[in-house]
């Protein structure tokens, strides 16, 4: 472990700054004054450089009295919000390190109202192309490039629950734009704001890549949610996606959710107002499937009426979502 390298380094908030990265080595949180703890001198750097890039969002090179050198480059997603930085320390005649630091990218869910943003970081992660870029996006849409791990209805676990202070790490894996298969490690701890809204909790996150999918042993190849959902093939027409009870919103897709519904508008709910009692029946988990008509937002500004059969799926012992099933085979246009 040396602190020579380019340390990845968290800044989510409720707690001090940790260290999630090591060159292309992740690491669980580690706090700064044990990761620096034979060098108070850096240790006292890095808070210095992670103070000002917090503050600035810009980036820091500053040299102390004793010629030691620390470079922070900050990682923010479009919120505005720093989340974190790169930080390399070394003498001022020490020359940087010559590989660049990793690709890593800052975003943020927004468990309020199910809103997410990454920032150009990310995107250049996906690979995503410019012109397709978005500064917001429905949750259900931060999921498509994603395979996860085992640990999958954990973290959809905290997402229903909203807790502040609840954190995850894991290591996915990203399948960018091009086709190409990342191995991603990801920390994230969510936090209560207040808001000119009123209160809101945001998941805080970073996303580090770690290299080819295929060289990383932890890097998922197969998706795994609940292993009754996976085993059941999707029926031609229907689509399956799930939802948070609460709200009706869609957390993930589980199949390619259907093109002729515009459900990726964040901040939009994709049923019609009038159904709001139907989406509440839907959700009212019991022992058994419960099947509605519920009319959809399509993405020509008309609605369409589909069957819904909405099933309860656990994805720990204390948290049920709802899996819908959406049959737009029986579909009318509304």
């Amino acid at each position: 472990m040396s602190e020579h390298e380019w340390c990845l380094v968290e800044t989510f908030g409720l707690k001090p700054p940790t260290l999630i990265g090591l060159g292309s080595r992740p690491r669980s949180m580690v706090p700064l004054d044990r990761f620096f703890a034979r060098s108070r001198t850096s240790l006292g750097m890095a808070r210095t450089a992670l103070e000002h890039v917090a503050e600035a969002n810009e980036p820091c090179d500053m040299v102390d009295t004793a010629g030691r050198r620390c470079i922070a480059h900050p990682l923010s997603a479009y919120d505005g919000q720093v989340n974190g930085a790169w930080l390399w320390l070394g003498h001022k005649d020490e020359p940087e390190p010559a590989t660049p630091h990793d690709p890593a990218g800052a975003w943020y869910f927004n468990l309020t109202n199910f809103e997410v943003g990454g920032s150009d970081e990310l995107l250049d992660l996906y690979r995503q192309p410019n012109d397709q870029r978005r500064t917001k996006r429905a949750m259900g849409e931060a999921f498509t490039r994603l395979t996860a791990g085992p640990d999958a209805s954990e973290a959809l676990a905290k997402i229903v629950q909203s807790r502040p202070g609840s954190e995850h790490q894991a290591v996915w894996t990203v399948v960018c734009d091009d086709g190409d298969r990342r191995a991603a490690h990801f920390s994230c701890r969510a936090v209560l704001h207040s808001t000119e809204d009123g209160p809101q909790i945001i998941m805080h996150g970073i996303t580090h890549d770690i290299g080819p999918a295929d060289d990383v042993p932890q890097a998922p190849h197969l998706a795994v949610l609940e292993r009754r959902v996976l085993d059941a093939a999707a029926q031609p027409g229907t689509h399956r996606a799930i939802v948070d009870v609460r709200t009706g919103h869609i957390i993930q897709w589980i199949d390619a959710p259907p093109s002729s519904i515009d459900w990726a508008v964040p901040g939009i709910d994709i049923f019609h107002p009038d159904d709001a009692a139907v989406v509440h029946h839907l959700n009212r988990l019991g022992e058994n499937a419960v099947t509605a008509s519920l009319r959809l937002r399509c993405t020509d500004v008309t609605w369409i009426s589909v069957i819904v059969t909405s099933q309860p799926m656990l994805l720990n012992n204390s948290t049920t979502a709802a899996l819908w099933t959406i049959d737009v085979n029986s579909s009318l246009n509304g």
